[in-house]
Formats: C-alpha cells, structure tokens, sequence
C-alpha cells in the first residue's frame, strides 16, 4: 500500500462553512492556466493568482498544511540539485538558473498549493471543468482570428507563434470530454451529453488548424486508450473486442472530420507530403539525439545546463546537426542535468502513476474510476507529446498532475468517506 501520509487533508463538502477566497481564487487560476497569459518573460497571471494563494494558506496560520509526499518531495531535491550543479557548465548560466526557478516553483509552490487548496470532490471535478472552459476559449480564439504562423500558414494560439500547442490540447483534454459525456449518458441527461459531445467540434478543428501531427497521433492514442480501459486497467478477453469498437468510432470519426469540409486542410497536407517523403524531420531529429547521447557520455552526472543543449549541439561532432534541443524528452534531461537529475525526474513522474493506477484499482464506483482513468490517459498522452518535443515547463500540464495526484490521495486515504453510504457522490450530479 502508498504511504500517504504527507498528502492533503479532504473534508466533505458538507462539513465546509462557506466557499473561501482560496477556493474562488484557485479555480480562477483553473481558468488561466491553459491561457498562459504572460505578464514578464515568463511570469505568468496563472503563477501570480498561485502565489496569492499559497501566501493566503500561509497566513491562514493552518496546521494541516500539507506539501508532496517524502518520496516525490526527495526527486524533486535530486533534480533541483544536480539541475543546479550543470549551470557550472552552461553555456548561459542564467537560462539554466531561470528554468530551474521554475520547476522548483512547479515542485515546492504549485503542487503544495493544489493539494491545500482542493479539498473536496466537487473542487476538484469544477477545476477539471474550468480548465476545460480556459482551453476551449483558447481554441475559440483561435478559430474567430485565424491567425496564422510561420510555419506553413498554420493557426497559432494567442500565447505563441508555434502552432503545436494548440492541436496538444485537443490530445490531452479529450477524455475529459468523453468521461463527461458518458456520465451525462449514464444519469439519462441526454441533452447534457449532446452538449459534452458538441465540445468535440472545436477541439478537433483545433487539431486541424493546427496541422500538428503528433498532436494527431497522441489524440488516437487518448482516444483509444480512454475507450478501451475506462471501466478499468484490465487484460482479458474483452479487450481485442473493445480495441475493434475503439477503431471504428475513431475511424468513423476520422472519415468524418477528412470528408466534411467543415475543418482546415492544412493537417491532411501536411501528411500527404509526409507519406510522399517531401518533408520529412526524422534525419534532423536522428542527428539531435545523437548529439544528445554523445553529451551525456562526455559528462553522465554533471550535464551541459537546463535549456542549454542548443548553444552546445555542434560540438559532438554529428554533421549537419541543427542548434535545437533534442526531441526527446529523457535524452534532453540526460544531456542537460545527467543520470542521477534525470532518473529524480523519472521518480516524479513513476510515483504519479503508480499512485493514479493504485486508486483506480480500489475504486468501485464506475463514473469515479473512469475519471480517474480520464487523468491517466490525459498524462499519458502529455508524456507522449513530450517525450519528442522541448521540455514540459508549462505550468497547465503540472495543473493536471496536481489535480490527478490529489484525486488519487482522495481515493487512497479516505475509502470509506469516498465510497461509504450517505457520502455526497465523488462526482456531482
């Protein structure tokens, strides 16, 4: 059994007096967190309201205060030190020092803030649906400006000229959208459904838009992954059988969106010329992760800096290596803060799971085990997109890891009140 004794402490929302600042402003920052409003370089509005909040639990003198379990809380120090120890070798010291500011306000201000401020089922579930209107209002703008990138007149979001992210959302955020829409089916709210399903359209222009073709890839495989192990991570035989329907719906679906001319065509373009080899990134891509290994073999404990691999690439020897970082994830890390950096990170991100896939074992309930499932297969997908592009520094995805490890301590360490009679539901309804 997880020994969760560091997690937060979650009260029924009948034993709450009233909805307190902190709550208000926490799902504000629900809401701004997928819009990356930047204030100064990369401060974030996001990041400020998160520091209020951390202050205001602070000065609310509480004794339940709470911060990341022991063993999350070591990988954090191992990466923060030897991400510090590879600023001695970077070439800009102070991009090192910056990036490593902000995951240490990722690890030591965002988490324990999510796990203090979100206390409750409901808290959670309407920070979920916040997040979800803070990324639909990202891709409507998108959709009523149309404005386009330099890459290949792409649709870019407001935040960046890289018009990846806006397809990545429609990865991530997707099994959120279904597991809501199989609720609605379950309670008979037929109309509710119509209106979670509706959510689909401009999340998959979104994707078209965008012309992403990872943001493709992992939303097949959040698509498929939610479908088939919703009601549970299990091997048996009616998995071949819920692979087959999962195929057909996303196949279905597929023809749909190609065939219905209501969506951009820039991502089918972009395909056709990749099928037909006319751009292809995987010379590029093999050259970087060579240049990768080849620094982490020069140094395997003490790398060459956090976002310091580009101004580094060309001096491994690898001809016709770009000054980029490597797109992927684990080689960018090693090559950057080394082995031991690297394998803290790596504990962080096993310690998430096990915890998510351990809750949703024990849980009985149908619609709580598949929301549950909604945060694996959403960090799941997130893991996939980034394990082949530049690093995951965005704090909205680390909302997401918050909100599902304080949905799994829920589960964990509170059965009986999570599951018991005459407790209000886990999801409202």
């Amino acid at each position: 059994m997880l020994t969760l004794a560091n997690s937060a402490t979650w009260q029924d929302d009948r034993e709450r007096t009233g909805f307190s600042l902190v709550q208000s402003l926490f799902l504000l920052s629900a809401l701004l967190a997928p819009l990356e409003i930047k204030l100064v370089a990369n401060l974030t509005l996001y990041d400020v309201v998160t520091i209020i909040i951390g202050m205001l639990l602070l000065v609310s003198g509480s004794r339940s205060y709470k911060f990341p379990p022991e063993a999350m809380t070591m990988a954090a120090y191992v990466f923060l030190l030897f991400s510090l120890l590879s600023t001695f070798r970077a070439t800009h010291p102070m991009e090192a020092v910056t990036q490593t500011m902000q995951f240490a306000f990722i690890f030591f201000v965002q988490f324990p803030v999510i796990l203090n401020a979100v206390k409750s089922p409901s808290m959670l579930r309407a920070s979920v649906v916040l997040y979800l209107i803070g990324t639909l209002i990202l891709m409507l703008w998108a959709m009523m400006h149309q404005e386009t990138s330099s890459m290949h007149n792409r649709i870019r979001t407001f935040h960046s000229d890289n018009p990846n992210p806006l397809g990545y959302a429609t990865a991530y955020m997707s099994p959120f959208v279904l597991h809501f829409a199989f609720e609605k089916w379950r309670q008979r709210r037929l109309l509710k459904m119509l209106i979670a399903l509706s959510l689909l359209y401009p999340m998959l222009w979104a994707l078209t838009a965008s012309g992403s073709r990872a943001a493709t890839v992992a939303t097949v495989l959040a698509l498929m992954t939610f479908l088939c192990f919703r009601n549970g991570f299990e091997i048996s035989l009616k998995i071949p059988l819920r692979i087959a329907s999962a195929s057909v719906v996303i196949g279905v679906l597929g023809y749909f969106v190609y065939h219905s001319g209501y969506f951009p065509t820039v991502l089918w373009e972009r395909i056709d010329r990749t099928l037909a080899f006319e751009e292809s990134l995987i010379d590029d891509r093999k050259r970087l992760a060579i240049a990768a290994w080849r620094a982490f073999i020069d140094s395997p404990f003490i790398g060459v800096g956090l976002d310091n691999f580009r101004y580094v690439s060309t001096h491994y020897h690898v001809p016709m290596v770009t000054e980029q970082a490597p797109h992927n994830l684990w080689l960018q890390f090693m090559a950057q803060i080394g082995l031991f950096g690297t394998l803290g990170f790596l504990v962080i991100i096993l310690y998430w799971f096990l915890c998510l896939f351990r809750a949703q074992q024990v849980c009985l309930d149908p619609s709580r085990r598949e929301f549950l499932w909604a945060f694996i297969t959403s960090f799941t997908t997130i893991m996939a997109l980034f394990m082949f592009v530049p690093m995951m520094i965005q704090r909205q995805y680390w909302l997401l890891y918050g909100l599902g490890l304080a949905a799994a301590f829920y589960t964990l360490n509170q059965p009986m009140r999570a599951f018991g009679a005459g407790n209000r539901p886990f999801v409202n309804k």
